[in-house]
């Protein structure tokens, strides 16, 4: 059997294996229960799929349609705009203050 896809965790990898098993090429998974053993550390390369040498050029074909099917999660993040945070809390300061001194004005 020969790897064709080093997974993140078991969740990667049996996902892998499902997208394989849909174009019926079969394949396990090695190293699932490795990554207990690392604890906090984070282990990269221990779980992977691996499937028959014979379906190893079409399970990468597979694979490579999926990915570039799969968002750029780093493009996806919203942009921060600290300046804006302030300028809304400095108003907000603002105009708290103008209600508290109507309200001191009302009663007082």
């Amino acid at each position: 059997m020969k790897n064709v896809y080093e997974a993140s965790t078991g969740l990667d990898a049996h996902m892998i294996l499902d997208l394989l098993a849909q174009q019926r090429i079969v394949g396990r998974i090695e190293g699932e229960y490795l990554q207990g053993g690392v604890g906090a550390l984070q282990a990269m390369g221990l779980v992977r799929v691996l499937v028959n040498e014979a379906d190893y050029e079409e399970a990468r074909r597979i694979i490579r349609d999926w990915e570039s099917l799969q968002p750029d999660l780093q493009n996806t993040r919203p942009e921060s705009h600290p300046a804006g945070g302030i300028q809304i809390f400095i108003i907000g300061v603002i105009v708290g203050a103008w209600i508290m001194y109507w309200l001191l004005k009302q009663t007082g």
